[in-house]
């Protein structure tokens, strides 16, 4: 007997319909590398090498997701620092100078470095501060607000991250061990940023050791699919935190964003199935409408987007 089905296709976004198929896995292994594609293999227990070029395509898909959310990050922390630290060094008549060249000697060599690289690469030293900031590493924001000078910590901090637990009482910011242990999350999320932008597997995670008291790991090197899960999870909420401690609002609007939607199916055991057995690109075959509805239950039971024809329009259905 068929079973009930909407009476509108649903429409997938874009990243369902263009998804890579690989039709070549030879091709595909030569390619990424039999070592690289093996790292997959013996760390999720599978069976056959296309699975793993099906969960290297997953991995793929993951880093895309979080590389949108981490976008908005780099861009809310950046600018939050540039403009605290030029409201309290210009003493609040500007929300953009040279801060960083009325504290010069006070920064890292390592920071000093990236400023002049900005410069010499800029061709001048008459860049405004927009210009600057705006043409400096993620890498250069933590080490920053690391090193923000203890005597005014508890103003710049709780500027930068208003709603920061600890900005309820700035004071808490002036205590260094508090206030580097509070910091943490930037560190963490750089190091993920990197991993990312070098294209490593970024389901593989080293062992966590507690800031204030190194000799204790909080978080163990993760040695299966469960514990990798588990870790994505934690990663994304803490950027989803990280991001409120600056603006509540941006927050909000990014949790409801199509990337952010389908990072949660991509971290479910379904999500990593589908890629695994390479049903995340539509089946070949294009029904009708009343084939469709005839096959809904067996659709959502195969895990694989289909594509469903009428006379005049065309459309995805995606099962959850």
């Amino acid at each position: 007997m068929p079973i009930d089905a909407p009476e509108r296709i649903l429409v997938a976004p874009l990243d369902h319909v263009n998804a890579m198929r690989t039709p070549s896995p030879d091709n595909f292994e030569r390619v990424v590398s039999l070592p690289r594609l093996n790292n997959y293999k013996d760390y999720f227990k599978l069976d056959t090498m296309d699975e793993a070029i099906g969960l290297y395509l997953w991995n793929g898909e993951v880093s895309s997701c979080f590389a949108s959310h981490l976008a908005y990050f780099e861009i809310a922390v950046r600018n939050s620092v540039h403009r605290e630290m030029s409201l309290f060094y210009s003493k609040g008549e500007s929300e953009s100078c040279h801060w960083y060249d009325l504290i010069w000697k006070s920064l890292k060599q390592a920071s000093r470095r990236k400023v002049d690289e900005v410069r010499e690469r800029r061709h001048g030293s008459n860049l405004g501060p927009d210009e600057i900031v705006a043409s400096l590493s993620f890498g250069f924001w933590p080490v920053v607000l690391h090193n923000v000078a203890a005597a005014h910590a508890s103003r710049i901090l709780p500027a930068v991250f208003p709603f920061h637990p600890l900005s309820a009482s700035a004071l808490l910011w002036s205590d260094v061990r508090t206030r580097r242990a509070a910091l943490e999350f930037v560190f963490e999320l750089h190091g993920f940023r990197n991993r990312l932008a070098h294209h490593e597997p970024l389901w593989k995670f080293r062992a966590i050791k507690d800031a204030k008291n190194p000799a204790r790991i909080i978080e163990f090197a993760s040695r299966s699919q469960a514990d990798s899960i588990r870790r994505l999870k934690r990663l994304l909420g803490m950027l989803e935190d990280a991001i409120g401690y600056i603006d509540p609002v941006l927050q909000h609007e990014l949790v409801q964003a199509s990337w952010r939607q389908r990072l949660d199916f991509l971290l479910t055991e379904r999500g990593i199935q589908r890629y695994r057995g390479r049903k995340h690109v539509p089946d070949t075959a294009v029904l009708t409408p009343a084939e469709f509805r005839y096959r809904f239950a067996l659709i959502g039971r195969n895990n694989q987007p289909v594509r469903v024809r009428r006379a005049r329009s065309s459309g995805l259905f995606v099962p959850d």
